[in-house]
């Protein structure tokens, strides 16, 4: 047997394709070499394999490969012994003979950039990808770009700057098995693919290339590393398990993440974007804000803000995030910022809140820095027309960037930045750096971590545009990313686009390692009640409410300010969320309805006696009213007994079989899912609850933020005690439930008889 029939022979067995080929090969820009093996060494007993080879005279290669079961992790590595420098493409894997199902009509693959370029998830292998498939969203003149992109449809898939979780599943549709190819890092290629047929079989292309270069420049005597994932599933039919295998390997190659430390997951960033401000922002307005919430809002850590500081005019020329500082003293807008912004930092901070930046990456075209410096740009036309791009691999444009980073961190003291169009450079798959030495991602590494330098330990780092899809090795530096757009301007059709990009990022599992952030909550004017309560609830089951937004100290009598107050009571951002009844196959089903939690909202306690098991959320996109069933089994509830205790309304149902709830069009229902029982339950709450302890007689909780308590309850309380003290509260009916409303002064342990 020769020794590529050896290797073919060992990845068809673990992957359970007998008839499975595998091929090598390297192409540059004269042309593309395939790998000769010259040694395969293969220990089934230690799972190990170690390939030596060639691609023409001036390439070696080892080939480093591990497996456990049929997951598969390979590590190959590439030395320039030439005499000469090379230009490198693409690194090749051919993968033919491959098989997941019967039928070659009814083989697909999924991707997490999918939703976000063709609005479906599963997409067959026949079908041409190309920009007629994408809905054009048009140019947002407020975000600056299209969030639907034609330009970035085509063959490869994973090629978009979208920065998707880094793995592709081929499936069948008729079959629960499939094939797995995912990154194990990223410090300098990206993976992307080429799917065909060959007769019934499956042609698999994996594509190791550079990010932001048409080629790299291979230098004599330097070495190139690519590792990636190979694995099988039985589970591919299950959105929220196909890359299990995949997941538990990448978290042993992935380095520590800032994404994973517990800034913004247990409190919540206030920025000035959204609820209509937009621009409309000035100093005096923003210290208001920022005393507001130090005074009322416990879990608003953050005030942010964001554009809106730079001079704007048309006449003399804007400048805009990074070239800001170029222009001081001039670069901010002295009407609405007379102090500078150094000033606005100190006050905020003075009230008891952390003063945070943004900071975005695109330079507009009328400004003073591309006037004096144009050839420090990247024409980046083809998706910002009114924009361009600093060309990082220029030595004079990274001094300026260091520069401008001093000024907004070191000189005017913000402690933490929303890094707004900052991926172009890094990120977009074509040619655009003069400077072809290094790749994207290893310029995105030198830029990512001069911020951090730059940050205190505790401060923020958070994604703007591009819109990430939960790539995971940006945790290294971000804390948390957004995946979705814009809602707070009152568009529903945004807030029912973020459910689909969404589903893809949280039933990947990890918000444990990069808190996804679904944009910000508010008043939300332009939304209907019903629309601003789904937006709300979006966010709070999904664990991903980093942000609020809104002149909230303007309104405070607003009605759904309390809406707000109780949705960021227990922002325990990054927690698993769960969904029921969706089948991420079907083209007919945009976004899963049934959504749940292992808690409380109000708590971080599983199975606590006394709390609710589940918050469950309910959702209907459509514009007609929908009926909905819901048994414990969809929430992983064993059978029995259950109170369903709708959140807004305080009111509950009991049900043991099937629960039924029809909701009008765009709303939705949070429920709290409690065992029905005899003793006294906490049903509901607006503050976050710790450590309960229930007997026959009481039950005792700890509240932990002071100020204004509602909680629903199950009976009737016949007396109160505050830290062993007796205690009075306001006490009344609503609708068989007892609701006990009082002013706590401190966090304090609360006793309910």
């Amino acid at each position: 047997m020769d020794l590529f029939a050896s290797l073919s022979t060992l990845l068809g067995s673990l992957l359970r394709c007998p008839e499975g080929r595998v091929e090598f090969g390297v192409r540059l820009e004269e042309g593309e070499l395939p790998l000769e093996i010259e040694e395969c060494r293969i220990d089934r007993d230690a799972r190990t394999a170690f390939v030596i080879g060639r691609c023409g005279e001036s390439i070696r290669e080892e080939h480093d490969v591990r497996w456990n079961g049929s997951d598969i992790e390979w590590h190959r590595r590439l030395r320039n012994v030439g005499e000469r420098p090379l230009r490198l493409v693409d690194l090749c894997v051919g993968l033919r003979g491959f098989s997941v199902g019967t039928g070659r009509e009814q083989d697909y693959f999924y991707h997490a950039e999918n939703p976000r370029i063709y609005q479906r998830m599963a997409i067959p292998v026949r079908l041409d990808r190309g920009a007629e498939m994408v809905q054009d969203s048009g140019h947002d003149a407020l975000a600056g770009t299209k969030w639907a992109d034609p330009q970035v449809a085509g063959e490869r898939i994973g090629n978009s700057p979208y920065q998707p979780f880094p793995a592709i599943l081929v499936g069948n549709y008729e079959a629960a098995r499939g094939l797995v190819h995912g990154t194990l890092s990223q410090r300098l290629f990206y993976h992307n693919y080429l799917l065909d047929h060959e007769g019934d079989q499956l042609y698999w292309q994996c594509l190791s290339s550079c990010k932001g270069i048409g080629a790299l420049t291979w230098q004599p005597g330097a070495v190139l590393d690519d590792q990636w994932y190979m694995g099988a599933t039985d589970e591919a039919d299950q959105l929220d398990k196909l890359f299990a295998g995949f997941t538990s390997v990448l978290r042993r190659h992935l380095p520590p993440l800032q994404g994973a430390r517990h800034i913004n997951r247990r409190t919540v960033v206030w920025g000035s974007w959204n609820d209509g401000i937009n621009r409309k922002i000035e100093d005096t307005e923003l210290v208001k804000m920022a005393a507001y919430l130090g005074r009322e809002l416990p879990t608003v850590e953050w005030l942010q803000i964001d554009d809106g500081y730079a001079h704007w005019s048309t006449a003399t020329g804007n400048a805009h995030g990074l070239g800001v500082p170029y222009e001081e003293p001039d670069g901010v807008d002295r009407m609405k910022f007379p102090r500078g912004m150094k000033a606005v930092a100190d006050d905020i901070r003075a009230r008891g809140v952390r003063p945070a930046i943004w900071i975005g990456g695109k330079i507009l075209n009328q400004s003073s820095l591309i006037a004096d410096h144009p050839e420090w740009f990247i024409d980046y036309s083809y998706r910002l027309p009114d924009s361009r791009v600093l060309d990082v691999s220029q030595p004079e444009v990274r001094e300026y960037m260091l520069r401008a980073l001093r000024w907004f961190t070191q000189e005017c003291g913000y402690e933490a930045i929303k890094h707004d169009f900052w991926s172009y450079a890094f990120e977009d798959s074509h040619a655009l750096l003069a400077n072809e030495e290094k790749t994207g991602y290893e310029w995105r590494t030198w830029w990512l971590r001069a911020i951090r330098d730059h940050l205190p330990a505790d401060g923020y780092l958070q994604t703007g545009c591009d819109i990430v899809m939960a790539n995971p090795f940006l945790a290294e530096y971000f804390n948390n990313y957004r995946y979705g757009i814009d809602v707070g301007g009152g568009n529903w059709d945004h807030v029912r686009t973020n459910f689909l990009w969404g589903a893809a990022c949280f039933a990947l599992h990890i918000g444990d390692l990069f808190v996804p952030n679904s944009d910000s909550i508010g008043l939300f004017p332009g939304l209907s009640d019903n629309e601003a309560l789904t937006a709300i609830n979006y966010c709070l089951i999904t664990r991903s409410l980093v942000e609020i937004a809104g002149w909230l100290h303007r309104e405070p009598d607003h009605p759904r300010l309390r809406w707000l107050r109780k949705a960021i009571c227990c922002p325990n951002n990054g927690q698993d969320v769960f969904t029921s009844r969706f089948d991420y196959r079907d083209a007919a089903q945009i976004a899963p309805a049934i959504w749940y939690l292992r808690t409380p909202h109000f708590s971080l306690l599983e199975e606590a006696e006394g709390l609710p098991l589940r918050t469950v959320a309910i959702f209907n996109l459509e514009d007609e009213e929908r009926t909905f069933s819901l048994t414990p089994g969809d929430l992983m509830l064993p059978a029995g007994d259950y109170l369903a205790t709708e959140v807004w309304a305080l009111t509950t149902e009991s049900f043991s079989g099937e629960l039924e709830i029809t909701i009008a069009p765009h709303a939705s229902a949070l429920l709290a899912i409690s065992p029905r029982d005899e003793q006294q339950q906490i049903l509901d709450a607006d503050h976050e609850l710790e450590d309960p302890c229930r007997s026959d007689e009481a039950i005792s909780v700890t509240v932990r933020h002071a100020g204004d308590l509602s909680l629903a309850l199950s009976r009737r309380p016949t007396g109160l005690s505050l830290g062993g003290a007796p205690f009075a509260a306001e006490i009344e009916e609503h609708q068989g439930n007892w609701l006990l409303r009082a002013k706590l002064p401190a966090t304090a342990r609360l006793t309910i008889r």
